[in-house]
């Protein structure tokens, strides 16, 4: 049987993203998490009294993908809002947040050791380098 998206690089990146995200998700088990809370606690974590918008342009994610997030995250007592300048609402770890930065970034790791185990050191440093390219 043919498949007519197998030569395309966009359904490889697809498919593989989709793969990559499991492979990481699976790690974050335990915390139950995914990876866009781990990734919205590390932006956090690294710029403290970052907004919301601030979130979602540096990642590249729609608002309305970025709010439910925050709540989630929030829910569980690991970040705060506080007020900023003017209107704004910055957001920062909590101590709760805090306390479980340690084991977020263990997890992310070995989910990106996985990853880098299949590519090789540097099959990996080549795919990063590429990706940048393109995003």
């Amino acid at each position: 049987m043919k498949h007519p998206l197998e030569p395309m690089v966009g359904f490889q990146l697809v498919r593989t993203a989709n793969i990559a995200l499991r492979i990481v998700n699976a790690h974050y088990g335990d915390l139950r998490i995914r990876h866009a809370d781990a990734a919205v606690m590390m932006v956090i974590e690294v710029n403290p009294g970052i907004t919301q918008s601030s979130i979602g342009r540096m990642l590249r994610m729609e608002r309305s993908n970025v709010v439910p997030i925050v709540a989630r995250i929030s829910e569980r007592n690991w970040i705060e809002r506080k007020p900023g300048r003017g209107k704004t609402i910055g957001l920062y770890l909590a101590p709760e947040g805090i306390t479980v930065m340690p084991q977020v970034h263990a997890a992310s790791r070995a989910g990106e050791d996985a990853i880098a185990a299949a590519l090789g050191k540097a099959g990996y440093a080549e795919m990063l380098e590429k990706l940048r390219l393109i995003g």
